[in-house]
């Protein structure tokens, strides 16, 4: 097998482990059910669907820095030099943007959830 052919397998194996790890990740994000947002209608329930976006944030900031480590590794290490190390320090990058993005969207889910509790009686 060519030093090409191993690379290109290489880079196939983390990209299906990498999307595999992306939705095991989002499968596991503690963010509240459609159930449980829709019929929020009480201070509690308001403050416990607060609290679910918060632990989302905190996991999306979790996976942000994951991403930003392995960025680092890809820009610092002799696996696949050449071609491909940039392209996958920037998909990392990338995703790390993405997950910082998510959870100062939980962040300001949370918020709106916690006024809307202020306001009900």
């Amino acid at each position: 097998m060519s030093k090409t052919a191993i690379r290109s397998l290489f880079y196939a194996i983390v990209f299906v482990v990498a999307v595999g790890q992306a939705g095991l990740v989002a499968a596991q994000t503690p963010s509240p059910t459609e159930k449980a947002v829709a019929g929020a209608k009480t201070k509690a329930d308001h403050e416990a669907v607060a609290a679910d976006y918060e632990k989302a944030a905190a996991a999306a900031k979790a996976e942000a820095q994951k991403h930003r480590n392995l960025a680092k590794f890809y820009h610092s290490s002799p696996v696949g030099r050449g071609e491909g190390t940039h392209g996958t320090a920037s998909h990392c990058e990338n995703l790390a943007k993405l997950s910082d993005k998510a959870a100062e969207e939980y962040i300001d889910l949370a918020k709106a959830h916690r006024e809307a509790a202020t306001e009900v009686k």
